[in-house]
C-alpha cells in the first residue's frame, strides 16, 4: 500500500498539482502570470539530481542543465515532469544548432532528434489573450520557427492552450510522442521520492493543509474511506485530466485517513468531527434528551454538514424552532469543515424561514465599510448587505511598502506614526495570514536573506508567542500584540497593521486553499477564485476603529491590486507608486531597469521576466513614458530623420507610429 500511495504522490505533485488554465480565462498575460505567482517551476529532473549537499550543479553525464532546471509556465512544467517520468531524455531551451539567429525551442528529445514547442493560442489558431499588435507579433514569431524546422528538416512536435481548456495536455502529448516512436520507460516513482525527499524534505509540503481540509470536511460529511472512493467515483465527469487528479489523490490520501483513524482508534480518542458524529448519531438512535423549543446558533456561517445533521436530528424528535445569527462574509473555516453554503443558501435545507438584517456597525468608518463591502461582494455568490456607520474617516486604509531588507524598520516607524497620531494608550494588532508571517519581519536573516528563527532584531526586547504580544524598544508602554487573521475573528483593536501581504503560493490569498478536490465536498463549489481567502481579508480589514495599514513588498498581494484599483478613499502617497510604470506587454509587470550581463549595457525589463521577456533599449521610456497610441505595446522615444527629431515608436520597423515635434 505504501508503495502504491508513493507512486500515486509523486506523479501527483510532477503532473497534477497546478492545474493549468485557457489563457483567454484571464484579461492579460500579467493576470495569469500574478494568478500563478509563487509556483515551484523547478522541474522533477533538477529536484532529482540535486546532489546530497544540496548543489544545484547537476553531473553533465546525467543532465545537460546547471543551477537548477526552472521552466516558465506550468504547461512547461507538465510536459517536462511527463518526460522524466516516462524516461524520456531531454532538455530544455537547447539552443537550435541552424541558422543565424539565436532560437532556444522549449524542449529537445536528445535520443530522437525532435523538437517540442508549447504554442500560446486557441484551437483556430488565435492569440486573443494578446492586442491585436502583440498577436500578429507572436504569430509571426510561430510561423517562423515552423518555418525554420521545415528549411533545415527537423521534427517539431507542436501542443497549444487551447488543450487546456479541455485538460487534454498530457494525453495529447502522450498520443504524439507515440505516433513520433518514442519508447516510454518509466522510471521509479519510490525511488524519485525517497531520493528527493532525502535532499528536500519539504517536497510536497504545500499540500499539507489541503489533506487536513479534506480530511476534515470528509468526516464532516460522515464519509469513511470506501464511501469516500464511491462518493468521488460519483463525481467524475468528461474531464479526464481532473478524474485523474482526483484518482491520483485519492491513491495517497485515503492511506493517510486511514492511518490517522486507526491512530485515533488505538489511543482510544476522537477528534472533533466524530463526537459531533456520534452525538448526531446517538440523537437518531435514542432520540433528545429534552424537548426543545427554540435551537439558537451563533456565528451561523462556520456550520461544518455534520454539526447541520446534528441540528437536524434535534429538531425533528422536539419540533424546535430555529434561530440562526451569522455572516456570511466572514466564513473562513473551511478548513475545519464548514460549508458556507449551509448558510448562503438556508432555505433550501431548513425549507420556509424569514431573513433579518443587522446592518448597522460601531466598529469602521463609513468609508472603509465602503472599500470592504466591494472588496467581498466581488464574489456574486456571497449575500448582498449594505452596512451603515456613523463613523467617518477619509483615510482609513494605507498602504506601506517594504523590502526583504527594510521590513522591520519600516514596521517600526508605521508604529511610531501611529502612536504620535493616536497616543500610546491605545491597542494595535498585527495580523498575518499565517503565524509565521511574523518571523518575516522580525527575525534576523542569514547572507542569503533566509529567516534565522528565534533570532530576533535587536529592537525587539520581547515576544510571547504563546499570547502574541510584542514589546519593541520605545515603545515598551504601547499594547502590540500579533495574531493570526483567523484567530482575530470577533476582535477588534485601535488600529490594524497587516503583515506579509505578498504576491506568492504563501502569500495573502493563499493560492493553495481553493482545490477542486475540496470543492467536491461542499454542497456546491464556489465559482470565485480565492473566495474563502477573500472573506478572510475581508475579516483583516474590518478589525480596526480606526484605519488598517497594509505592509505590502514590490511582489503586492492581488488583494491590494485589486482595492487600489476601485476606491477612491486610500493613501498611496509618498511611496512612488505613481512612478511605476507597467509593461504593456503582460499589463501587470513593472518596467524596471536591468543590465545585459555580458554587455554591461542597461535596458528596460519586466518585473514578471522570465515569465514575461518584453525589453525596450530605451531606458528614457521610465522618465516619461508615452505609450503609443497605434500598437499600444511601444513607447514613444525620440529620433532623428532627415526632417529633424520626431518621436518614433520602439516597435519599428513593425509599428510605424510618429509624432512630430514642435520647435
Amino acid at each position: 500500500m505504501i508503495d502504491s500511495a508513493l507512486k500515486s504522490f509523486v506523479q501527483f505533485m510532477a503532473c497534477y498539482l497546478n492545474i493549468p488554465e485557457e489563457n483567454d480565462a484571464f484579461d492579460s498575460l500579467g493576470e495569469k502570470l500574478d494568478v500563478k505567482n509563487g509556483i515551484d517551476f523547478e522541474t522533477l529532473k533538477s529536484k532529482y539530481y540535486t546532489n546530497i549537499s544540496g548543489s544545484r550543479r547537476i553531473s553533465k553525464d546525467k543532465l545537460d542543465t546547471f543551477s537548477g532546471e526552472r521552466v516558465k509556465s506550468v504547461e512547461e512544467l507538465m510536459i517536462a515532469n511527463f518526460l522524466f517520468l516516462n524516461g524520456v531524455n531531454y532538455e530544455y531551451e537547447k539552443p537550435y544548432p541552424h541558422g543565424d539567429h539565436m532560437y532556444r525551442p522549449d524542449f529537445y528529445l536528445t535520443d530522437y532528434d525532435v523538437w517540442l514547442e508549447h504554442f500560446g493560442i486557441d484551437k483556430h489558431g488565435r492569440a486573443k489573450w494578446l492586442s491585436e499588435f502583440q498577436e500578429k507579433q507572436y504569430l509571426k514569431s510561430m510561423h517562423k520557427k515552423r518555418a525554420k524546422h521545415h528549411l533545415y528538416r527537423t521534427k517539431l512536435l507542436e501542443t497549444y492552450s487551447w488543450y487546456n481548456r479541455d485538460n487534454i495536455l498530457l494525453d495529447k502529448l502522450r498520443e504524439m510522442l507515440e505516433k513520433s516512436g518514442v519508447t516510454f520507460q518509466p522510471l521509479s516513482e519510490q525511488e524519485i521520492y525517497h531520493k528527493i525527499i532525502k535532499q528536500d524534505s519539504s517536497f510536497g509540503a504545500e499540500i499539507i493543509s489541503l489533506i487536513t481540509s479534506f480530511i476534515n470536511l470528509s468526516k464532516s460529511r460522515g464519509l469513511a474511506a470506501n464511501g469516500l472512493r464511491k462518493f468521488m467515483e460519483d463525481s467524475e465527469t468528461d474531464d479526464q485530466f481532473m478524474n485523474a487528479r482526483r484518482q491520483l489523490f485519492l491513491g495517497f490520501a485515503l492511506p493517510i485517513i486511514e492511518k490517522y483513524n486507526a491512530v485515533l482508534s488505538a489511543r482510544g480518542e476522537i477528534d472533533f468531527n466524530d463526537m459531533i458524529n456520534q452525538a448526531a448519531n446517538l440523537v437518531q438512535q435514542k432520540g433528545a434528551a429534552k424537548a426543545y423549543d427554540y435551537i439558537i446558533i451563533d456565528e451561523y456561517q462556520d456550520i461544518s454538514a455534520a454539526r447541520f445533521k446534528l441540528i437536524t436530528e434535534i429538531r425533528q424528535r422536539s419540533g424546535a424552532r430555529l434561530v440562526c445569527v451569522g455572516d456570511d462574509w466572514q466564513s473562513i473555516y473551511r478548513f475545519t469543515g464548514s460549508d458556507i453554503l449551509l448558510f448562503s443558501d438556508f432555505g433550501k435545507f431548513v425549507g420556509e424561514h424569514e431573513k433579518l438584517f443587522i446592518e448597522r456597525t460601531y466598529r469602521n468608518s463609513q468609508q472603509l465599510i465602503d472599500i470592504s463591502a466591494k472588496f467581498i461582494q466581488q464574489n456574486l455568490q456571497q449575500l448582498a448587505k449594505n452596512p451603515k456607520s456613523s463613523k467617518q474617516l477619509d483615510c482609513p486604509v494605507e498602504f506601506v511598502v517594504y523590502d526583504q531588507n527594510n521590513a522591520f524598520a519600516v514596521l517600526v516607524e508605521q508604529i511610531r506614526q501611529i502612536v504620535a497620531e493616536y497616543g500610546a494608550g491605545q491597542q494595535m494588532l498585527l495580523l498575518g495570514r499565517h503565524s509565521f508571517d511574523l518571523d518575516y519581519v522580525i527575525c534576523q536573516r542569514d547572507n542569503k536573506g533566509k529567516v534565522i528563527k528565534n533570532q530576533l532584531m535587536e529592537e525587539v526586547k520581547k515576544y510571547n508567542e504563546a499570547t502574541g504580544a510584542l514589546i519593541l524598544t520605545g515603545f515598551e508602554n504601547v499594547d502590540i500584540r500579533f495574531i493570526t487573521v483567523h484567530k482575530s475573528k470577533g476582535l477588534e483593536a485601535d488600529n490594524v497593521i497587516v503583515l506579509n501581504l505578498k504576491n506568492d503560493l504563501y502569500g495573502f490569498p493563499n493560492k493553495l486553499t481553493d482545490d477542486p478536490i475540496i470543492s467536491l465536498l461542499l454542497s456546491a463549489p464556489e465559482a470565485c477564485r480565492f473566495a474563502e481567502e477573500r472573506r478572510l481579508f475581508y475579516v483583516a480589514l474590518t478589525r480596526t476603529k480606526n484605519k488598517v495599514y497594509l505592509l505590502t513588498p514590490e511582489n503586492e498581494s492581488l488583494f491590494t491590486k485589486e482595492i487600489k484599483r476601485y476606491s477612491n478613499y486610500l493613501v498611496q502617497g509618498c511611496y512612488g507608486e505613481s512612478e511605476l510604470v507597467n509593461c504593456p506587454w503582460c499589463k501587470t509587470g513593472r518596467l524596471i531597469i536591468r543590465q545585459n550581463s555580458q554587455t554591461g549595457k542597461s535596458f528596460v525589463g519586466c518585473s514578471h521576466y522570465p515569465h514575461c521577456s518584453q525589453s525596450y533599449n530605451n531606458v528614457e521610456i521610465l522618465s516619461k513614458p508615452i505609450l503609443c497610441s497605434s500598437c499600444r505595446s511601444g513607447f514613444l522615444v525620440r529620433r532623428r530623420g532627415k526632417y529633424g527629431e520626431f518621436l518614433g515608436c520602439t516597435n519599428y520597423p513593425e509599428c510605424k507610429q510618429t509624432l512630430q515635434l514642435s520647435n
